[in-house]
């Protein structure tokens, strides 16, 4: 596809956050500036996510650290699946929490005393869970702009996010970052 419009991918994250701020559908942390925003509903998107087979037989997730993703990582984590995440402090090094229980993760910060060290490189992974600020339904992705995840994080496994029905466009009016397998609203899933 080509991108003729002279939108920025800040301009679209601008436009997203302005109007999750507007509609009041933003959720803690508030405002949803600058975040991969949590939002009203997204416990109902994740749990469409979850009812999907493709969650079900994951062992092994890999999950950002943002408040949107929370209840994937305890469910995961009371269902017996690893969950691995970046580490908050060190970009491009990752922790394992498994054996921790989700209540021994009350703020994402305790995971670098918590995690144990590892390679992602030597980790087979069944899927990713990113935070997003806007999708279309080509399944591009534009995320905060920084942080987790990080711009050549490869990783061969399915890739999803948990989206507002506010952030998702018919096509992105700007070139994405990167593409995702799945996107769950709370409404519907796209893909897989």
């Amino acid at each position: 596809m080509r991108y003729t419009a002279s939108v920025t991918q800040g301009e679209v994250r601008e436009m997203v956050w302005s109007a999750l701020a507007q509609h009041r559908a933003a959720t803690y942390p508030t405002p949803p500036h600058g975040h991969h925003p949590n939002f009203v509903g997204a416990s109902r998107a994740a749990e469409r996510l979850m009812s999907l087979k493709l969650w079900q037989l994951a062992t092994v997730v890999l999950a950002g650290p943002d408040q949107v993703l929370k209840p994937l990582r305890e469910a995961a984590l009371k269902s017996g699946k690893i969950v691995l995440m970046p580490h908050p402090d060190k970009a491009g090094k990752y922790l394992s929490l498994e054996g921790l229980q989700p209540h021994q993760l009350k703020r994402v910060r305790e995971i670098a005393q918590l995690g144990k060290p590892i390679e992602l490189s030597q980790t087979a992974i069944d899927l990713v869970l990113i935070g997003s600020v806007a999708v279309d339904e080509q399944h591009n992705w534009i995320g905060k702009g920084y942080g987790f995840p990080y711009k050549d994080l490869q990783v061969a496994a399915p890739w999803a996010t948990l989206a507002h029905t506010l952030m998702v466009f018919e096509h992105l009016p700007c070139p994405p970052e990167r593409t995702v397998d799945l996107i769950a609203t709370p409404h519907q899933v796209m893909g897989v």
